[in-house]
């Protein structure tokens, strides 16, 4: 089976960016499980024009500038594959993309990555989707959604032909070597250290979170809030503003750095009013430090496996959660256990693009 995938940028997985992670992961798992992969990369920054970058078992061909050399590239890719795969929304070099795959006779399968979410919504999206994207996406010969809420998000709108169904992951090899989380005891602590991970911006919901941890009150004991991002002009309206927490800004960590930052927590808060399942938060996880998610991060389906605190985004929803799990840090250690094993069986790459490769070979058969 060939798999050619469109994506914008380099599918660099050390990037605070979760969709060049998913692409990064999906395409390494959907390689060792015996698809062929052939990636073109669109990005403003290639070294030159198709440029060859090499990944983890695939390798991404780089072009920033519209010539016939991308042109010519992009038709041999399209069609030496069996299906193309095509990631996110609101973008024209997508709808290029899909335009020459139903002329050639290509089937497409798009990923949404929660780009229909409400809260992201705008009178410029909705007009883009009426006279543009709803062709593109009910032309799709699949939907590929992340989490199970995508489905009912699309079909508010649109009339999609089909879903495959196959959540975010991560790379279960990057975390053998690391040491997951032993000691859930706070008693002794004064100072309760709280983080999040991730890129910073408005639909993160720091700000609610930072309002939120104002207000937490537990056993008289300090709170620490520390963000590891990489620098934004929304980060700098966080670390500006007057508060009485003390928030601590480490800069982005990746690789082991990121694993590292995540064990050094008590417990990690997901705040986000529009996403999935992040990819940070399945490494928190994995690692086994406490974690605190918004329903509004489509956690709700995974929520009777015991493995983390869900709360709405709100400042009173997150003050709540994050009470919660701070008084009920009893049961921190099964929480930690439980999330491991939903990361094992559910929650990474090699799961995810098997159950990729189910819904390419249904295409392909019907």
């Amino acid at each position: 089976m060939k798999i050619f995938h469109f994506i914008l940028g380099k599918a660099n997985k050390e990037r605070a960016n979760g969709v060049n992670q998913v692409i990064s992961g999906l395409c390494k798992y959907s390689s060792l499980n015996g698809a062929s992969i052939k990636v073109i990369g669109f990005a403003s920054n290639s070294t030159y024009e198709g440029e060859i970058i090499d990944r983890d078992n695939f390798a991404v061909k780089v072009f920033s500038l519209y010539r016939p050399l991308f042109l010519k590239n992009l038709l041999e890719y399209m069609k030496w594959s069996d299906v193309i795969h095509l990631h996110g929304l609101y973008n024209f070099q997508n709808i290029l993309v899909a335009m020459l795959a139903k002329r050639i006779g290509k089937p497409y399968v798009l990923t949404l990555h929660n780009g229909l979410s409400p809260s992201m919504s705008s009178i410029k999206k909705k007009l883009f989707d009426y006279f543009i994207q709803k062709k593109h996406i009910e032309k799709a010969a699949a939907i590929h959604i992340l989490a199970l809420e995508e489905s009912s998000e699309i079909l508010n709108r649109f009339s999609p032909k089909k879903f495959i169904y196959a959540p975010n992951g991560i790379d279960l090899d990057d975390m053998k070597h690391i040491n997951v989380k032993k000691n859930f005891d706070i008693s002794q602590k004064n100072e309760i250290k709280i983080g999040f991970l991730g890129r910073v911006s408005k639909e993160k919901n720091i700000y609610n979170l930072v309002e939120a941890l104002e207000q937490v009150q537990f056993d008289k004991k300090n709170i620490k809030f520390v963000i590891a991002s990489p620098d934004s002009k929304y980060l700098k309206t966080i670390l500006n503003k007057n508060t009485k927490l003390n928030i601590d800004w480490v800069g982005p960590k990746y690789g082991d750095d990121k694993y590292n930052f995540i064990r050094s927590l008590d417990l990690f808060v997901h705040p986000s009013k529009a996403d999935v399942f992040s990819i940070a938060a399945m490494e928190v996880l994995s690692i086994g430090t406490p974690l605190v998610i918004t329903r509004s991060s489509k956690a709700a389906h995974f929520f009777n496996t015991n493995s983390f605190f869900m709360s709405e985004p709100t400042i009173f929803g997150l003050r709540l959660a994050i009470e919660e799990a701070l008084i009920n840090n009893n049961i921190w250690e099964s929480h930690s256990a439980n999330g491991h094993r939903l990361v094992e069986s559910t929650f990474n790459w090699n799961s995810a693009s098997l159950s990729l490769i189910k819904g390419y070979k249904e295409i392909l058969e019907e």
